[in-house]
């Protein structure tokens, strides 16, 4: 054979390996009787031993082996035995392929120092290594099948200029023919070096092989190019519309460096403190996911980012220019642009107008801040009084409900649909039936819970009690004739019999919202009066 039998593999080695989004650090095809079988492996190598290394297509290590242990030598003609965390020396396997000789079954580890660097997540799920980008989002590191392992290049890559080691990318592929090869070959360069030779196969139904043997150099870049504490790339700023009109919107980048401030930084420029408006469906992502945490006045990733902002708007949200700079990671700025509002006119709410210059305590406005507050409050106050909750902790995979629970963002019906069914969970489907039951003294099991919740109120002299009762069943009524079922005619009744506005949901769920407020004030005030009444 005068043709190259490798000439494809060459051209893979030459031009793609160690340069892909996933670079192949570790492979084993095993024969079975079949036309080809390979191994790939990698090790990084010390910047002083990479020309030696270059120099021979052998392979510098072999799989399987590697770790700590004793090594002898000779000095002054005496023995030495001296204890090595590595004995490869001068080479760093990232992959080791631990080997039980049988007793057990082969398994593959990555390299403690890598997993630490990175500080990867071990998903034993599916086998592979999870980071986390500037905003929380998962990214998939290391991919570990039985017989495969790849890495994502940009981390192999820090890590290479985090040790200013090089990596060597060790490749043997043997082909198997049916007719008679004799094909020999050798290169060797400051990139790539192998050897091509063949022989007699040794695979079933095939007459003779040809195997290539070599080695790959991936030079490292500067410490500089690692991307970690304290060489980070530079974090990247959005502007952001901050005044103007529609023709000619003003605006300013976020980098909280260039803007000015109480003690006389950039005087030219936008004021730190200088409200950007954004659509109130930014925020429907975070409510989305149980990754994020909403509460009044504040929205974080944990582990990630924690963002101020003004969320007791009933139109909007705003962030100060400068917070949008320092708290959001670039990428979450270009998702927060997309939303950005034309001022015209739009306020900060005065809650925030208090909390942030005037630095006063100051109650939320949005409904569903106000609810979540009156909620933690009557359930507080009546397990100190009573050691039971008036309303049952939801389970675990209903506490998302609570979650998402807020002031509507869109006045869509499925989000109204999803509201309300969020507040009936919460209260309604809530009640601790049995435990009010028995503060009643009913002993009647066919009243239930809006029954029960009427009869506390009827007990604690409630003058709102129609009021309440009527509140409760119309939540009821909406959540049972057309969210928990196919909406139909008798839903159209109850919007119509309530007087819902189809084109202002997020009014009427806000209604909902500071009805069941007045409720939970209503119980505690009353409970507190009749408590002090008896005492008096």
């Amino acid at each position: 054979m005068s043709q190259n039998p490798f000439e494809d593999f060459i051209d893979f080695l030459s031009k793609k390996h160690g340069e892909e989004l996933w670079v192949t650090v570790y492979k084993h095809e095993p024969n079975n009787d079949t036309d080809h079988d390979g191994v790939m492996y990698c090790a990084l190598v010390s910047k002083e031993k990479t020309e030696q290394a270059m120099q021979r297509p052998g392979w510098d290590l072999m799989i399987g082996s590697g770790g700590p242990g004793f090594c002898k030598s000779y000095q002054s003609g005496e023995e030495i035995t001296t204890y090595y965390t590595n004995l490869d020396y001068d080479f760093l396997r990232l992959i080791l392929v631990r080997d039980f000789h049988g007793r057990k079954e082969d398994y593959i580890e990555i390299l403690e120092e890598f997993r630490l660097f990175h500080n990867l997540y071990h998903d034993k799920k599916t086998g592979s290594f999870i980071s986390f980008d500037e905003v929380g989002d998962e990214v998939e590191v290391i991919k570990v099948e039985r017989n495969e392992v790849k890495v994502r290049r940009r981390y192999l890559r820090s890590f290479l200029a985090a040790r200013q080691m090089n990596l060597l990318l060790y490749f043997e592929l043997t082909r198997h023919y049916k007719d008679k090869t004799n094909f020999s070959d050798d290169i060797s360069n400051e990139s790539l070096t192998y050897t091509i030779y063949s022989g007699d196969s040794y695979s079933d139904g095939y007459t003779s092989f040809s195997r290539i043997l070599g080695k790959k150099l991936i030079q490292c870049e500067t410490v500089e190019k690692c991307g970690v504490w304290p060489f980070e790339q530079e974090k990247a700023y959005q502007d952001f519309i901050i005044g103007g009109d529609i023709d000619e919107p003003e605006m300013f980048s976020c980098d909280p460096d260039g803007l000015a401030n109480y003690f006389g930084a950039n005087p030219d420029a936008p004021h730190y403190l200088t409200p950007v408006f954004f659509r109130k469906e930014v925020m429907q992502k975070y409510y989305s996911s149980s990754d994020y945490e909403i509460a009044d006045g504040r929205l974080c990733r944990t582990g990630a980012w924690d963002l101020r902002l003004d969320n007791n708007s009933p139109n909007h949200v705003s962030v100060f220019l400068g917070d949008l700079g320092r708290d959001l990671p670039s990428k979450e700025q270009v998702y927060w642009k997309s939303f950005n509002l034309m001022p015209d006119g739009r306020k900060i709410s005065r809650t925030n107008f208090e909390r942030s210059f005037l630095g006063n305590f100051y109650d939320a406005e949005s409904p569903g801040h106000r609810f979540k507050q009156k909620f933690k409050d009557i359930q507080e106050y009546w397990n100190k009084k009573y050691s039971w909750l008036l309303f049952l902790p939801l389970s675990i995979k209903d506490e998302h409900f609570y979650e998402s629970l807020r002031s509507m963002l869109t006045n869509e019906q499925s989000e109204f649909d999803a509201q309300v069914l969020a507040l009936t969970k919460i209260t309604i489907d809530s009640i601790n039936v049995r435990c009010l039951r028995n503060h009643l003294i009913i002993s009647d099991t066919s009243i239930k819970s809006i029954s029960l919740m009427e009869a506390l109120l009827e007990k604690l002299k409630s003058p709102h009690l129609p009021a309440l009762s009527s509140l409760l069943k119309d939540i009821q009524s909406v959540r049972s004739t057309g969210v928990a079922h196919r909406k139909g005619t008798e839903y159209e009744k109850t919007i119509l019999r309530l007087n819902i506005d189809d084109g202002d949901y997020a009014s009427e769920f806000d209604r909902f919202l500071l009805g069941m407020l007045f409720l939970f004030e209503e119980v505690m005030k009353l409970d507190l009066d009749s408590e002090n009444g008896q005492h008096a």
